[in-house]
């Protein structure tokens, strides 16, 4: 009680209690100096809060002008005796009542005395955990060589990867040279054909040009002799024939026009028939998958020829601290492994599992069983599930125990303990909405959130919260402890000014939308910040207050860039790929899109907040579906925001303006809707982002209330 009446009477500005507590008209309360007066526009007279980032205008008598917040000043007047009723308090070791304290690691209240043994009972706890630590540090050691040997094989299936892409790319080109030479071929035999008629026609005219010529030459001599006698000399035979044979060639030349010498000519047109379609398939001509690759290798100094655990469990230091439960391996009794039987290909290494057949998360698999179970290199698929297959062996102080699932790169869960991965079908769903874990309060402290909006999970299965206006990024585990926090107010390089949406990448990068800087961040898994891109605008590359951010399994990022109405596409290096969608409610068309998802098989589904609907696209940005409509019936939608997608294809919408989550199949039909309005559990207040957990279970941020609840 004492530390909530003491928040109540905190500034958020200042953090300091309250100094003539002014309220604003959207209701939030701030110090009159120096807070408020900080932050007042004298110009244009207006002042913008801090909280939820309202204009208000400043009344004529100044920031004093606004009303004082009555109740927070009668607090304040009130004496802390009065706030604060004191009690005696007993040592909860020997019961003595005496001065005591606060214990700095547990929440026991101890005299100074017991205080002490209680820390030497630390000493002697850390120093058992020191021991056992240095006893588990050579499995780092194994680690890291099997990382080297599958950075090796990676390596490898990359450059045969390229060696088909150019063999690939160099046949297509090949059959274009050769149906360029065909082409070129009967061009030239055409030409060969119509020229040689041509020559012919040629020919044929110079003969008649020359007879024609011969004649009126003649016939000039003949009749224009200087001699009157020549002329005499000339027959009447010969001018009847000069005059007949003038009037012939007078009516061919007469009837003779240019266009008929060439009149049956034939001219020769290149068509290239289907081209869009040819550019299209050259545009989208071949396809990049990548793929989870879990490498079991024979462990030399074990006598049991144990194959060592899975590589692609995370190896970050920030997975141990802070956290003494966690279990980086299992150990059971009566369990054996062969060595490890490899095939490989020359595109994939394929699963060979000699499993009879998969058994129950919770059963124990008969002797006969375990020595079925061989050591494996296993290629996981990225376009379908198979069956789950576990693999155990034996070490010198029990046996190693781990589990592998074919899932895609970006899903992969890499967890200390065992994972039971369940399939998440409709009869799952409707079982939803009993809450599992929540974290959070208002406030600025670490753990706490003010307007807390997007939130993704890690393939370590934590949680990230973009902390809206606290301009952070906060990760916890999944039952809500907190790991790390980086981010803080600006506009320089790791700084924010509102964040909105968060994703994760196939590695582990964390993909920030800085709202109001109008920019995408992308940071590593620890924090670091790594780069940038986007500015103000509406041109190609440019954003306007972009929201949410998604990414693909071959780390395109999908922006919802909101007061552009649009998505654009970026490389993970921050060059622009391609956009889509414009201002309107037609097929395609989007008014402030919000949050967007990428399904396994790529669709991207996108909330189409303000036309009150769902929208699935190719990746291509082709329209595929849309479902929904404004109401609050089921499958209709009040500004829908956080939209997630799990593998079987269902879509879980975050329907913020009734208040509640709403789960689709992957046609877009009405499954099943959970959530009301209110603060108790399984409650929230106007929902904004939606992840999914490895379990299936479904992450909320609840916005208004300040907090994260899993369900």
């Amino acid at each position: 009680m004492e530390q909530q009446i003491e928040q109540l009477l905190t500034c958020p500005v200042c953090l300091d209690r309250y100094k003539r507590p002014k309220i604003l008209p959207c209701q939030h309360t701030f110090c009159q100096d120096p807070c408020l007066q900080q932050l007042a526009d004298p110009v244009r007279r207006k002042v913008k809060c801090p909280e939820c980032r309202a204009m208000h205008n400043i009344p004529p008598k100044g920031i004093s002008g606004f009303p004082n917040n009555i109740t927070i000043l009668k607090f304040l007047d009130l004496p802390a005796e009065a706030q604060f009723s004191s009690r005696t308090e007993s040592c909860q070791v020997c019961r003595r009542s005496t001065a005591i304290s606060k214990c700095f690691h547990c929440p026991k209240r101890l005299c100074d005395a017991c205080k002490k043994a209680h820390a030497g009972q630390l000493k002697l706890d850390i120093g058992q955990q020191i021991s056992l630590i240095w006893r588990e540090l050579p499995k780092l050691t194994e680690a890291v060589n099997i990382v080297e040997k599958t950075a090796t094989h990676i390596k490898q299936s990359g450059e045969m990867v390229k060696m088909d892409i150019k063999s690939s790319i160099d046949q297509n080109i090949r059959k274009l040279r050769e149906r360029e030479q065909i082409l070129l071929n009967e061009v030239d035999l055409f030409l060969q054909s119509e020229l040689r008629l041509l020559k012919v026609k040629q020919e044929n005219l110079e003969v008649e040009l020359a007879s024609i010529a011969s004649h009126c030459d003649s016939a000039e001599s003949k009749i224009t002799e200087s001699s009157p006698s020549a002329v005499n000399d000339v027959t009447d035979a010969e001018l009847l024939n000069f005059h007949k044979q003038g009037k012939e060639y007078l009516i061919q030349l007469q009837n003779t026009t240019i266009d008929t010498a060439v009149d049956d000519c034939k001219t020769v047109k290149f068509t290239l028939q289907n081209s869009q379609t040819l550019h299209s398939n050259i545009a989208t001509l071949g396809e990049l998958s990548s793929s989870a690759f879990v490498i079991n290798t024979v462990n030399p100094n074990s006598s049991s020829n144990a194959p060592v655990r899975n590589p692609r469990a995370s190896l970050s230091n920030e997975a141990f601290r802070g956290h003494p439960a966690v279990e980086m391996f299992r150990t059971s009794s009566q369990l054996h492994a062969t060595p490890p039987v490899l095939r490989h290909s020359p595109r994939t290494v394929s699963v060979s599992p000699q499993v009879p057949s998969p058994q129950p998360a919770n059963s124990t698999p008969s002797p006969a069983q375990s020595n079925s179970v061989a050591g494996r290199v296993s290629h996981i698929s990225t376009t379908s599930r198979s069956e789950q297959n576990r693999a155990r062996a034996n070490n010198n102080n029990g046996s190693l125990e781990f589990t592998s699932y074919d899932v895609p790169l970006n899903d992969i869960v890499s967890d200390f303990s065992r994972v039971q991965r369940r399939s998440p079908t409709s009869a799952f769903y409707r079982t939803k909405g009993l809450i599992q874990t929540k974290f959070g309060s208002k406030g600025s402290d670490l753990g706490h959130f003010t307007w807390p909006r997007g939130v993704a999970v890690s393939p370590e299965n934590y949680i990230i919260v973009a902390d809206s206006s606290n301009h952070r990024v906060q990760v916890f585990t999944p039952n809500g402890q907190l790991v790390r926090v980086f981010g803080s107010y600006g506009t320089g390089e790791g700084e924010f000014d509102c964040l909105a949406g968060v994703t994760v990448n196939s590695q582990g990068w964390i993909v920030t939308a800085d709202r109001y800087n109008h920019r995408v961040q992308i940071f590593d898994s620890n924090g670091r910040f790594i780069r940038q891109f986007g500015q103000e605008g509406s041109r190609d590359g440019q954003l306007s207050y972009p929201w949410g951010v998604a990414t693909d399994r071959m780390g395109f990022i999908y922006v919802c860039d909101k007061d552009n109405h649009r998505v654009q596409v970026f490389r993970l290096d921050g060059a622009f790929v391609r956009k889509f969608g414009r201002l309107g409610n037609g097929n395609g068309q989007f008014e402030n899109p919000h949050y967007i998802a990428v399904a396994r098989d790529n669709k991207v589904i996108v909330s189409d907040s303000s036309n009150h609907r769902i929208q699935v696209f190719d990746k291509y940005g082709r329209f595929v579906l849309k479902f929904g409509s404004e109401g609050s019936g089921n499958g209709q939608f009040k500004y829908p925001r956080g939209v997630a997608v799990d593998q079987e294809g269902h879509i879980i919408v975050g329907d913020s303006g009734n208040n509640r989550l709403q789960v689709f199949r992957q046609d877009g039909s009405f499954l099943c809707a959970f959530g009301t309005w209110g603060s108790g559990d399984g409650e929230v207040k106007g929902l904004e982002g939606v992840a999914l957990m490895s379990r299936g279970n479904v992450v909320v941020s609840d916005r208004e209330n300040h907090r994260i609840q899993v369900f």
